[in-house]
């Protein structure tokens, strides 16, 4: 019996690993998020930041962007050195960011709730089309996922021993991580604090070590605001107001806000379906059977393809655009400088794109600011798309201007060079 479960963990993992991994180079995402979290990260090596990503989608009505904390900058930063700045060994990180997550969900579920419960958990986690779609790319919020998980030993450990201060403090520094990462954490933040206070047979030095672990995960923006008259917390305020009591922005949060609960909904429908089987054994394979049909039909879950790239574009068309690009400007680099765009989403500014020029081939495109003053813009667009009249801001503002068309990587997308 025990050699039966072991065999069937390790076919649960491979099955796992074989979801996440095949054709993972034609499926993985690479857009703008990634663009901006390996250029953010990047950027460390010429100029050390205590700030992270900026949240493009969070700003005051004062203009006032909400920046994440850099601890995901950080953690990329010596796998992106160490591939030589590659986006397909960086983004393969993920995939077994995920499944060391599933193995740590496994064991504290083991630890807790037994055999049978722990078995069903890893297979909720490693056969969701959600779990397998965030192992295909680079993504400030994956991290949280397991600080979910660990969420849960922490909080099972206080539970059973109400004097154990130093569950505490993990607690604390989860808590602190996860609002680094993002803004909402701090909602189940605020729900571990008070789980703390109601569980914590010492209730002073609990709230220390709580508070004094989630000020350590942001010591770098705390010593920022020290710096900067508070710029972080003022922003956070005016936001705040803005969202709850203005109503001048929205604060809309989505599924992938809340990725941290996803280990505990997985504990929760294995321990239902463990009750089930327990009732009669037949039942369990209710829930398992429609896991299964929702997971493999998602949208979510595709092994041909990737789910969330445009139709036609992949990692590869993007880097065989670039090298055509460096290959362009290496028979002689403007003078007025160069700058890209791409035309398929809202990301126009092409954050990918001009990772892979300025890390791959050395050749680093104008700011973001700058489409006016330039002698060359590359343009990667669909091939319907009116290059004469783009309506938008990059291509608008460099009009007058004349058309080449280079190789294109991809078909239905065209390529090209816009000079004066």
């Amino acid at each position: 019996m025990k050699k039966f479960y072991s065999l069937l963990i390790i076919l649960l993992f491979a099955a796992g690993a074989f979801l996440r991994f095949y054709n993972f180079e034609n499926r993985l995402i690479f857009g703008p998020e990634q663009g901006i979290s390996l250029l953010t990260s990047a950027g460390n090596l010429t100029k050390f930041s205590l700030l992270g990503e900026y949240n493009l989608q969070r700003a005051t009505s004062a203009g006032h962007n909400l920046i994440h904390g850099p601890l995901f900058s950080y953690f990329l930063l010596p796998f992106i050195v160490l591939f030589n700045f590659r986006v397909l060994p960086v983004s393969l990180v993920f995939p077994f960011l995920n499944l060391i997550t599933a193995l740590i969900l496994f064991i504290i579920s083991k630890k807790l709730f037994g055999k049978l419960v722990a078995a069903l958990t890893l297979f909720f986690f490693l056969f969701s089309s959600l779990m397998i779609y965030h192992s295909l790319f680079i993504w400030i919020y994956h991290p949280l996922i397991l600080l979910g998980t660990l969420s849960i030993w922490f909080i099972a450990g206080l539970s059973k021993n109400q004097t154990k201060v130093s569950s505490v403090f993990w607690l604390g520094l989860i808590s602190g991580i996860g609002f680094s990462l993002q803004y909402p954490f701090l909602i189940y933040s605020a729900f571990l604090f008070f789980l703390v206070i109601f569980l914590s047979k010492k209730r002073l030095p609990a709230i220390s070590l709580f508070l004094g672990g989630f000020f350590l995960a942001n010591i770098t923006r705390v010593i920022f605001d020290l710096r900067h008259d508070f710029y972080h917390l003022r922003t956070l305020w005016q936001f705040f107001l803005d969202v709850y009591f203005y109503r001048t922005i929205s604060g809309a949060t989505y599924s992938y806000h809340y990725l941290h609960l996803f280990p505990i909904f997985c504990l929760l429908l294995a321990l239902v379906t463990g009750g089930l089987y327990k009732v009669r054994k037949v039942l369990a394979l209710i829930p398992i059977t429609i896991f299964l049909y929702l997971s493999f039909t998602s949208p979510l879950l595709d092994l041909k393809r990737s789910t969330g790239m445009p139709p036609g574009i992949t990692l590869k068309s993007l880097e065989a655009a670039a090298n055509t690009i460096a290959d362009d400007l290496s028979v002689g680099p403007p003078a007025g400088g160069f700058n890209v765009a791409t035309l398929w989403d809202f990301d126009t500014v092409a954050r990918p794109m001009k990772y892979l020029l300025q890390y791959n081939h050395g050749l680093t495109p104008q700011g973001f600011e700058n489409y006016g003053n330039l002698d060359a813009l590359y343009v990667f667009a669909p091939e319907d798309r009116d290059i004469n009249n783009p309506e938008v801001w990059e291509l608008n503002t460099f009009k007058p201007y004349r058309v080449t068309t280079l190789i294109s990587p991809s078909a239905k997308y065209r390529l090209y060079k816009l000079t004066k």
